[in-house]
């Protein structure tokens, strides 16, 4: 949830719901839930985004939020299928799709 929230609403609703679509049932429904469509997409820099992770996941990783966020992000990318990742990757700017395996 914290890296699925902000990873869906900083897409634009059409790939938001594309990528979704392809998750495992239950990863689905923790994307989903509580979505506001119309708020969406928010651009935040990677800063920012880091920033909403730690916010909703205030735990203390090794490696800090972005090796956990690059560890769901690798996590996520074996559940969708090439072409819907590398749509992904188009639709984000270009320091976030770094990001992306």
């Amino acid at each position: 949830m914290a890296v699925l929230h902000p990873l869906r609403d900083r897409l634009p609703v059409e790939t938001a719901v594309q990528f979704g679509a392809q998750l495992p049932t239950i990863v689905r429904g923790i994307y989903y839930d509580g979505w506001k469509p119309a708020e969406t997409p928010v651009k935040m820099s990677n800063e920012e985004f880091f920033a909403r992770v730690r916010s909703e996941f205030p735990y203390a990783v090794e490696g800090g939020s972005e090796k956990l966020v690059r560890t769901v992000l690798k996590s996520l990318e074996r559940h969708v299928s090439a072409g819907e990742w590398q749509h992904l990757k188009s639709r984000v700017p270009n320091s976030f799709a770094a990001l992306l395996p």
